[in-house]
């Protein structure tokens, strides 16, 4: 099996943050697992990726990245960033599984808990979207509602490597109000802080014991699990009678001439 992971800023911009994602996933994927991983060829701030103006633009890379890895044999593709940009879209031109790691981790933590909380970086625009994701699930009497953490966000990823503590008891402690705001699971909000926690091995809180998901290694897993039911019991990738209704590359082609997008031949006639 082979599952592609496109990631949200360039290559060159991601840096050893790449280090890290690919050791968390290569640990979580199970054996037998090829991991493919893809980058967008235009952003590459990351406070970009939190924006909403940005991510819109950002979502057509995603795709192309998310198209290549399908004609590249990939099984199921994953998008790296819990906002889940381009995958509503990517399910209408796909024909293999296309993973959001947010949706697919409400999915697992409804079943660790009646209610889950989310634990997210110190940025007013990504909480704000953190918000619209849950309630654009519909899962607004699942959601406890979400903590940020009190570490700025650049401290994170820079003093967070030589003193992960710092963060540690951070994340510890911002799970812990959410437990008592009634969260049973806890989702962590966020690409980077996900692929911190599960560097540095933060999975749960013991008093009361409650779960802690890094959703970016979450997301894999589903990813996998999606691919078997395509393969296995012939459930195909998606349901076409709705939003997820088929764009034929055809169209495809037609409305990417319309937009000056063309990176392919064109093939049929507007």
């Amino acid at each position: 099996m082979k599952i592609g992971v496109v990631h949200v800023n360039t290559e060159e911009a991601s840096g050893p943050y790449t280090e890290l994602i690919t050791a968390n996933l290569e640990r979580a994927k199970r054996d037998g697992t090829e991991i493919e991983h893809r980058y967008v060829r235009h952003l590459r701030r990351a406070t970009d990726t939190a924006l909403a103006y940005p991510t819109l633009l950002n979502k057509v890379d995603v795709i192309n990245e998310m198209l290549e890895l399908e004609r590249s044999g990939c099984d199921a593709v994953m998008v790296a960033c819990s906002g889940d940009p381009g995958v509503s879209e990517a399910r209408s031109l796909l024909k293999i599984p296309v993973v959001g790691p947010m949706e697919a981790a409400f999915g697992i933590a409804l079943g660790y808990g009646w209610k889950f909380g989310i634990v997210t970086v110190a940025d007013p625009t990504w909480s704000a979207h953190m918000d619209q994701v849950v309630h654009n699930h519909g899962l607004t009497a699942r959601y406890a509602g979400q903590r940020v953490l009190e570490t700025p966000t650049a401290k994170i990823f820079t003093e967070g490597f030589e003193r992960p503590e710092i963060v540690r008891d951070d994340i510890a402690a911002r799970a812990l109000e959410m437990v008592q705001g009634g969260a049973e699971a806890i989702l962590i909000g966020s690409a980077g802080l996900s692929t911190f926690a599960s560097h540095f091995g933060i999975s749960k809180i013991d008093e009361p014991l409650t779960p802690i998901f890094d959703v970016i290694s979450l997301g894999f897993k589903v990813a996998e699990l999606r691919a078997d039911i395509q393969h296995g019991m012939g459930v195909p990738e998606v349901g076409r009678g709705g939003w997820y209704s088929t764009y034929d590359e055809r169209n495809r082609q037609r409305v990417h001439r319309l937009f000056g997008w063309v990176d392919e031949p064109a093939t049929d006639k507007e």
